[in-house]
């Protein structure tokens, strides 16, 4: 009798265990608690005190992980290298990431020191190019040279798979609302082209196909600035088939994301005989072609450089931006467990309101700061700074300690605006904050953006800024 109540026990603690979900760091751990109250078992992978830029997951993470219905993502760097590995390994995961739908911020370290003014304008420009972002007084006319070289197609990079890795970089990029197969899908028909090669010499343009090939003579017709509807812009380059014997396109636009004259290693290529007003409205077919003697491990490299993962994750740290994570949080539970919907809705309003009521509360502890420059080692608050019409002044950036040469600047400037606290963070080293805290007149102060509780920590650092600007 007592070991079959004994199996019954065990029957029912197995039917009525708790669904499991893990979250990246303690703060989303909190968020999702203020949600699902106790209908899940919440796990969480950074540890306090951890640094969650360069975290790994320790073996039995990942056993628990196993057990999980859900992975709440934010962004943070590590996830880049793991969310994929997430994602093969456990295929009925749902990664979720809760900064979907965020204005995410570049992460633009204020930089210290001496620079080459020149060529860091010049790398900014065309990196801000690259990502669609640039004045259109800044666009200039190109010569029909610039295009001149031997191009293959890499649609058959794609179709074998040798692509992969950079669809899931794109996918696990902070800024990316695709997964690995929306990826993959999307590509298939952005790169698609019966069109493997393009050789182009001063106008002169061949269209190599497996059929045969077609040759244009081509006259350059300036360029059109487009705005798509993420804000983003892009300039296509225009060139018209003159040869009226010609077989080849009639009308081509390039787009290799530059905004004035460059030497290029690849482009996209719209081609049409219609018109160069039916070529702009084309968005989902761009076939690409890169420098045919680029090796392949070369075009992915570049395909992976050009992957825009530089944005500050610290969304968290934004009352306001927390009620979009709260959502997404709540969506995902919704959408695995709608028995508890009810539940969910109604502490996602809760939740809402307490987000609201710590934002006005933020404000009024700062509304009588006059000082608004505050000096952190690591550049972790700027979402924070931004909401509260604040100025960060970050010490180290990309992980790296500063040099004696931005150090220097940092403490003159410190001295300039009469800066009293530096703010530093458990997770990282003290070391150069003292320094300059000592050279400059002012305290160390530790607060934490990764405590487990999260409305306790915001309200203690807004009272830490309060007393220290």
């Amino acid at each position: 009798m007592n070991k079959f109540l004994c199996v019954l026990c065990i029957g029912a603690a197995f039917i009525y265990a708790k669904p499991v979900v893990t979250t990246s760091i303690l703060p989303t751990k909190y968020f999702v608690e203020q949600i699902a109250g106790d209908s899940v078992d919440v796990n969480y992978m950074v540890n306090a005190g951890a640094d969650p830029h360069i975290y790994e997951p320790r073996p039995e993470q990942m056993k628990n992980l196993e057990k999980s219905d859900i992975f709440f993502a934010v962004g943070m760097e590590y996830e880049n290298t793991w969310l994929p590995r997430f994602a093969k390994s456990y295929p009925s995961l749902d990664i979720i990431k809760t900064q979907k739908g965020v204005p995410l911020i570049t992460s633009e370290a204020h930089e210290h020191g001496d620079h080459d003014h020149e060529k860091h304008d010049h790398a900014k420009q065309h990196k801000d190019s690259y990502y669609g972002i640039f004045d259109d007084n800044d666009v200039k006319d190109r010569d029909i040279s610039d295009w001149n070289g031997d191009f293959n197609s890499v649609y058959p990079y794609l179709i074998d798979g040798s692509l992969d890795p950079v669809l899931e970089a794109k996918a696990s990029s902070p800024n990316s609302d695709k997964n690995f197969n929306e990826y993959k899908k999307q590509y298939e028909k952005g790169y698609k082209s019966s069109i493997n090669r393009i050789v182009i010499n001063n106008g002169n343009i061949s269209f190599y196909t497996s059929n045969g090939v077609n040759t244009g003579k081509y006259a350059y017709k300036g360029y059109e600035i487009l705005t798509y509807k993420s804000g983003k812009k892009g300039v296509r380059y225009q060139l018209e088939n003159i040869d009226k014997n010609s077989n080849a396109p009639k009308f081509i636009q390039f787009s290799d994301h530059e905004i004035g004259p460059a030497k290029i290693s690849h482009f996209h290529i719209y081609m049409g005989d219609d018109s160069f007003k039916t070529l702009s409205l084309e968005l989902e077919n761009w076939p690409t072609f890169y420098k045919s003697n680029m090796k392949k491990a070369d075009i992915i490299e570049d395909m992976l450089e050009h992957i825009d993962r530089n944005f500050d994750t610290h969304i968290w740290v934004d009352p306001l931006l927390v009620k979009i994570q709260a959502k997404n949080i709540a969506d995902a539970l919704i959408a695995h467990y709608p028995k508890n919907k009810a539940l969910y809705e109604a502490n996602l309003a809760k939740f809402q309101n307490e987000l609201d009521m710590l934002d006005s509360y933020i404000k009024e502890q700062l509304a009588s700061v006059k000082n608004r420059n505050f000096i952190v080692y690591h550049p972790s608050w700027a979402y924070f700074a931004k909401r509260y019409g604040l100025n960060q002044i970050a010490i180290e950036a990309e992980g790296k300690e500063p040099k004696p040469a931005q150090l220097a600047n940092i403490i003159k400037e410190a001295k300039e605006e009469n800066v009293k606290v530096i703010f530093v963070a458990p997770q990282f080293s003290k070391k150069a904050a003292q320094l300059i805290a000592k050279e400059a007149g002012a305290n160390v102060v530790e607060i934490d953006n990764l405590a487990e509780d999260w409305v306790e920590s915001m309200k203690n650092t807004a009272n830490a800024f309060k007393e220290g600007l």
